[in-house]
């Protein structure tokens, strides 16, 4: 499997698999990924994962969404 990613879907990428099982919050990965602890109002982390999991075909069920919290790489498939 190939998957074309943009450069932040690689960084959210690489960030979620060095951390596998690891809930990230969304103020984290804003942080880590884009530089900035708070892009106000908008919902690019959740847009951002929506699009990696599309991308990441079979894969992208290993991105899990912790409700209220952020998200995490599931060790296991």
């Amino acid at each position: 499997m190939r998957a074309d990613l943009t450069p932040k879907e690689y960084d959210l990428l690489v960030l979620l698999l060095r951390s596998p099982g690891t809930v990230l919050t969304r103020t984290a990965i804003q942080q880590a990924v884009w530089g900035v602890e708070d892009l106000g109002l908008t919902r690019t982390v959740d847009v951002h994962i929506r699009t990696l999991r599309q991308k990441l075909e079979v894969c992208g069920n290993c991105l899990e969404t912790v409700r209220g919290v952020g998200y995490r790489w599931r060790k296991e498939l």
